[in-house]
């Protein structure tokens, strides 16, 4: 079966477990952990995001699906000024210190940012960050990791499943374990070949062969047998 849509990922998932008493909700989770592993660990091209945020007051919210910064700036004109970050405890020092003016430095605090000193005026910040791919739905039914790594999302969803139903044998998880960290490394390995090659990007066929997987994408694999 073709692993097409959200709805294909879910019937493939029961049929490589042998379960068709699995139902839709159980096979949302293992997919849902698998989301979350990869917002957790991928940091590559295709996640990257730029938007301006107006900073006007010594907090502003994070854009949606903030997840990891690359690169934060103000323009003053034609001047690039860098903000720099800082730990929230030294946020807390400068607070107590600094005036009002352009701001240097931020800090992030759960959903906000925090910036030092407090603007004069009104700002606008270039933010360049990683940002959470959109997440499989019932309404978005597919996305570009489906659609060019779908072996990412098959085997990433049965190692999470080898961890919570039982009966699966310690072999046949472990190659599931196997096989989702080596498509996840191929993904890795093949954003960093198309960025420094300096040839437009291309996607490689989830059939090349990859070294061995890293460590980052495993753990222990448990049975509830």
């Amino acid at each position: 079966m073709a692993l097409t849509s959200y709805s294909t990922l879910k019937t493939s998932i029961a049929n490589w477990l042998n379960r068709s008493d699995l139902s839709d909700e159980i096979a949302d989770d293992f997919i849902v952990l698998t989301e979350a592993d990869l917002n957790s660990k991928l940091r590559i091209r295709k996640m990257v995001n730029q938007t301006t945020i107006t900073i006007d007051s010594e907090t502003e919210s994070v854009p949606t699906g903030f997840l990891q910064i690359r690169n934060f700036y103000i323009l003053s004109g034609a001047t690039k000024h860098p903000l720099r970050y800082v730990a929230p405890s030294h946020m807390d020092q400068l607070r107590g210190t600094s005036t009002s003016g352009t701001p240097e430095v931020y800090t992030i605090l759960g959903d906000t940012f925090r910036f030092s000193p407090k603007p004069d005026s009104s700002y606008t910040g270039y933010l360049n960050y990683y940002k959470k791919f959109d997440a499989l739905t019932v309404s978005n039914t597919s996305n570009w990791i489906l659609t060019d790594h779908p072996a990412i999302y098959l085997y990433g969803s049965l190692f999470h499943a080898a961890n919570f139903l039982g009966g699966i044998e310690p072999g046949q998880a472990q190659q599931w374990q196997q096989m989702y960290s080596t498509a996840m490394e191929r993904l890795e390995r093949n954003d960093r070949e198309d960025q420094f090659s300096g040839s437009p990007l291309q996607m490689r066929s989830e059939d090349t062969v990859a070294s061995p997987f890293g460590s980052r994408y495993t753990s222990t694999v448990t049975s509830n047998s």
